[in-house]
């Protein structure tokens, strides 16, 4: 495989401390193994590289310490946003390269200096990752019927929330690439600009010019807008001038930073928005993570009876109404076996790291038991239920639980789901889900 034939050069690189080889061979293996993030991080008695794999670290190299201060030096010379000299703060980099393997990537990089030296960690924008389309995001069942209906309103905002890598970014993408049309303007607001997309107008912010994210709403109502997009809202101005946006006839599309759709009603009224103004303008929140697939090569059943996790994910269900889960199960394709299996016996399907031929590690999976990752979903629509709760003064935690009571797909629902079909596990979902149980 590439990949290992250029870790065989990354380490041959490391034992001949050829920096510039070093960063060239590093690159390459972590774009070839679908790395998000990679981190070059000293320890007290060695310095290590690790990647970030389908959201799982994973140690590439280790190296000597007297490597460490060329190798982030070099880093710093080549991006020409750094200073060499300064070791005392964090500095802020972003730089596009090409791979030994011709691929054209973006870097964000920032260091920090820790006791033993600074550590630099890098996100990976790979260009040549085309943006998939909507439908193949693991977008299912009445998720799958709310978004489509919100993308044809004409005005209001949809926002995407969770935290970093948990998959927003591909979303916002998808819903554009969705609604992009000639019939439409489009103008995004993004920092950075990971993606450029044919018949969208995309600015790239800067804050330091006072080309801000509040700023570029305001200006950009001048440019005819029918939908425009604000990569994030993080303060009172951003999110007054959305919800102005969104009044005055423009679809918007944004993220925020919080845990659950529910959350996202706490965090603006944080930023002092009044609930007459998120009644008149919010239309979808959407929550999201990203589990990591069971490895296809590799999967075997297995009971999970004896699993506490897999109460919690019958639990889940307690509350749902009877007729809306029928719908809800046929809707997602999932057969009555898939079903008996998990609901009556309590079986699921795992990894098991070993080639089912061999019983050598799965050359799949390098032995994890997962490949790839599928998004988790939570979907909360502002019907006018709940548009009348919340101009009743009622809060976020009393609006999930009658959104849960009415059918909402929440980000538990939608995985279990998903462990049922065979795509994921307890572990993965409620890795990200869930932390009402103790430790196994």
């Amino acid at each position: 495989m590439v990949e290992v034939d250029y870790k065989a050069k990354l380490d041959e690189a490391v034992l001949q401390s050829d920096v510039v080889k070093i960063f060239a061979d590093l690159l390459t293996v972590a774009v070839e193994a679908g790395a998000s993030d990679i981190h070059i991080e000293p320890l007290e008695n060695y310095c290590r590289i690790r990647i970030r794999i389908d959201g799982i670290l994973q140690e590439l190299v280790q190296y000597p310490k007297n490597l460490h201060e060329s190798i982030i030096s070099k880093f710093k010379i080549e991006s020409g946003q750094m200073r060499p000299d300064e070791k005392r703060v964090p500095q802020d980099a972003r730089v596009s390269s090409v791979t030994l393997t011709n691929k054209e990537i973006d870097l964000r990089a920032n260091t920090f200096p820790s006791v033993w030296w600074e550590c630099l960690s890098m996100r990976i924008v790979d260009k040549s990752i085309k943006v998939p389309p909507l439908e193949e995001l693991g977008i299912e069942g009445s998720n799958k019927g709310i978004i489509y209906r919100h993308l044809k309103y004409p005005n209001g905002i949809i926002l995407c929330t969770g935290p970093t890598g948990s998959g927003k970014t591909t979303t916002l993408y998808a819903c554009l690439d969705y609604v992009n049309t000639t019939e439409v303007n489009i103008i995004t607001y993004e920092d950075p600009v990971e993606n450029k997309m044919a018949g969208l107008n995309q600015a790239q912010i800067r804050a330091d010019i006072g080309f801000s994210f509040a700023n570029g709403l305001r200006w950009g109502l001048r440019q005819d807008p029918d939908i425009m997009m604000v990569w994030e809202i993080r303060d009172r101005e951003t999110l007054d001038m959305a919800m102005e946006s969104a009044m005055t006839g423009h679809l918007m599309f944004s993220t925020v930073h919080t845990n659950s759709s529910a959350e996202t009603i706490t965090r603006v009224y944080n930023l002092w928005a009044k609930p007459y103004m998120i009644v008149g303008t919010f239309n979808l929140v959407m929550a999201e993570r990203l589990a990591r697939r069971v490895c296809e090569h590799c999967k075997i059943q297995t009971s999970a009876k004896d699993n506490p996790k897999y109460k919690f994910a019958r639990e889940s269900f307690r509350n749902f109404d009877k007729e809306a889960l029928k719908k809800e199960i046929i809707s997602r394709g999932i057969n009555q076996q898939q079903r008996n299996d998990f609901i009556n016996n309590g079986m699921v399907y795992v990894g098991s790291g070993k080639d089912p031929k061999t019983g050598d590690k799965c050359p799949f999976c390098e032995g994890s038991g997962y490949k790839g990752r599928v998004g988790i979903f939570e979907m909360m629509d502002y019907t006018d239920e709940i548009k009348n709760m919340l101009l009743d003064g009622k809060s976020a935690f009393e609006v999930e639980n009658v959104a849960l009571q009415r059918g909402m797909i929440n980000l538990e629902r939608d995985g279990v789901f998903k462990i049922i079909k065979w795509m994921t596990t307890l572990d993965e979902v409620y890795r990200y889900v869930k932390a009402r149980f103790d430790k196994d």
